[in-house]
């Protein structure tokens, strides 16, 4: 009996990819740890999901795994970190390069050549795979992550959806035994999510270890094999999801403010409200509906989530009439855009990677000019703007916020904004900053270099750069890209706030929640031209702009949708997963 014991337990320890002991990590330029007694363990051939708020030490935990620390960042380690048996105190970065291929947040900083299938044959070329095998690699790569049309393109002329699959595809192309992805869908559009979430799945089947930092969980969530939270530094949770969000569920929603899937937060607050027992806790739509099978549930007659606004239309401020652009090489970005933006409305545009949707903002601020067709800004024809003049009236947050920060400083990055709009009182520059800061929660990285910030942080100053000068129109693109749940519902709060001061909202997004939760009005785009113009709720009943535009319907909308089909007379303006617990609560009948 003890041979078998031993001989099990070796079975085990042998399956153990990453064994992480008792690890404490302080940053060099920090005095407080990052990291806190952080202890958990990877098997061979898994997939796992990294959640946590923003600042609570996601990245950093990833970066133990490739020896980027403590070999690169230095700072204080405490504690061991094993990948296949071996300390990574004890390996260079460039062989545990051959265990672990990380793919960062932001993938431009991992290039090494000019374009894109050099970037892909970059890795094996260093590894020394044959010439045959690196050709069929980089084909096949190409292929996976539908790159293939911009194999010649120069790295700096692809979409952000563009750049994150070729920081995949040149990971991927060194064969490592595990993979590390933060954040790897967050500029993709949400069918390209969904692809990328196969490509993880059909890894971890192929016996990849996968270790993925995401905040898109919706239906995904159900496959993963663990699910680890990490909370001020500490890792809360460690274990199958559905165990995880049974016993932290609630505290993950309320206390920590991260994303579940929607189907999850039904299931978390039917339990709350003692509408549901035992131990199921739902994390895909069958599923779900299985357990509100178990229900009686009359939703009374008239019964409604939202009141309508009659409120009459406001005024035109901008108006495109078949706008055109095209990009020195040839590349037409807008094909003859139509649109009016009004002063008080809350618009929100979507599409695939590569529709134009940042071009058109692009035009709208000023930074480009049509080649065709008429634009009106503010009551004058575009052409008679300065760019100088203009941008106290349309505010744009970049995709890449980065690209805006010109201080070393994000106190001084905020006040900047306010000093180039001609606000010269330091004590009004003070009084402002300090209330941006405060909004944001930017107070504790007022005095950090804006490069030295996290993904997350550098979108939260590039909005409020732009907010504090109060411009007409804020044009927002991706501006909720590393956000957690929290900070992305006071973003949008805020959104909500200068809206209703009259302050048009221009919100270029990826993420279909959001759209269907706040937008008042979609409009979608593909290859340049508008497919779809109208309201959210319209948006999700049509299968060939979705299938068009690479969209998706949210999860919670098939949800309703095949509750509909069984008999549930929801009401059609359901567009939170709170609404449609209130209308279970409302609509819940006791034996």
């Amino acid at each position: 009996m003890s041979s078998n014991t031993n001989h099990q337990a070796s079975e085990v320890e042998n399956d153990v990819l990453v064994d992480v002991q008792h690890v404490t990590y302080t940053h060099w330029n920090q005095t407080e740890p990052t990291l806190h007694d952080v202890s958990l363990q990877i098997r061979q051939g898994t997939l796992n999901v990294l959640v946590g708020p923003s600042g609570s030490g996601k990245s950093t935990l990833c970066d133990l795994f490739n020896g980027v620390i403590p070999h690169l960042y230095g700072g204080k380690l405490e504690g061991d970190i094993r990948v296949g048996g071996v300390n990574t105190r004890e390996v260079e970065v460039k062989h545990l390069a051959l265990k672990v291929g990380k793919v960062f947040q932001d993938p431009e900083i991992m290039f090494a050549t000019l374009y894109v299938e050099d970037e892909i044959a970059f890795g094996p070329e260093n590894l020394r795979f044959d010439v045959e095998t690196i050709r069929q690699t980089v084909e096949e790569l190409l292929e996976l992550t539908d790159l293939k049309p911009y194999r010649h393109n120069l790295v700096w002329n692809l979409s952000g959806g563009q750049v994150q699959k070729l920081g995949l595809a040149s990971v991927l192309a060194m064969r490592p035994q595990m993979i590390v992805l933060d954040e790897p869908t967050s500029n993709l559009d949400p069918a390209a999510t969904r692809s990328v979430h196969d490509l993880v799945l059909s890894l971890r089947d192929e016996g990849i270890t996968v270790l993925l930092v995401t905040r898109e969980l919706d239906e995904f969530l159900a496959e993963a094999d663990q699910l680890l939270v990490l909370a001020d530094g500490r890792l809360l949770a460690a274990g199958p999801p559905r165990d995880v969000l049974r016993e932290h569920g609630e505290y993950m929603l309320d206390s920590l403010g991260v994303w579940l899937p929607e189907t999850s937060e039904i299931g978390i607050e039917l339990r709350r409200a003692g509408l549901l027992q035992g131990d199921e806790m739902p994390i895909t739509v069958e599923e779900t509906l299985s357990v509100l099978s178990q229900l009686r549930i009359e939703i009374p007659e008239g019964a409604s989530t939202h009141r309508v606004s009659s409120a009459p239309p406001a005024e035109v401020v901008i108006s495109a009439r078949d706008l055109h652009y095209t990009y020195p090489g040839g590349v037409e970005a807008l094909k003859g855009i139509s649109l009016d933006i009004r002063s008080d409305e809350w618009l929100m545009i979507v599409g695939r990677n590569g529709a134009g949707k940042s071009t058109l903002a692009r035009l709208l601020v000023g930074l480009q000019k049509p080649r065709k067709g008429q634009l009106t800004l503010f009551g004058r024809d575009a052409s008679r703007w300065k760019v100088q003049q203009l941008a106290n009236n349309i505010a744009l947050v970049f995709q890449n916020p980065e690209h805006q920060f010109l201080t070393d400083k994000v106190a001084d990055e905020i006040g900047y904004s306010l000093l180039a709009q001609g606000v010269s009182d330091p004590a009004e520059i003070r009084r402002r900053t300090d209330e941006m800061l405060a909004l944001l929660d930017l107070e504790a990285v007022a005095d950090t270099h804006p490069f030295a910030l996290s993904a997350g942080l550098k979108r939260r100053l590039g909005v409020a750069t732009m907010l504090v000068g109060e411009p007409e129109v804020l044009l927002v693109d991706e501006p909720t890209y590393g956000q957690d749940r929290e900070m992305t519902h006071t973003l949008m709060a805020l959104m909500q706030n200068i809206r209703e001061r009259g302050i048009a909202v221009v919100m270029i997004t990826h993420d279909m929640r959001l759209v269907q939760e706040y937008a008042e009005r979609v409009v979608v785009m593909s290859e340049g031209r508008i497919l779809y113009d109208g309201s959210s709720a319209g948006l999700f009943e049509q299968e060939e702009v979705l299938a068009q535009a690479n969209l998706r319907r949210t999860v919670l909308h098939d949800l309703v949708r095949a509750m509909r089909e069984q008999g549930y007379p929801f009401p059609s303006d359901i567009r939170s997963t709170s609404d449609l617990v209130e209308l279970l609560k409302i609509g819940h009948v006791t034996e």
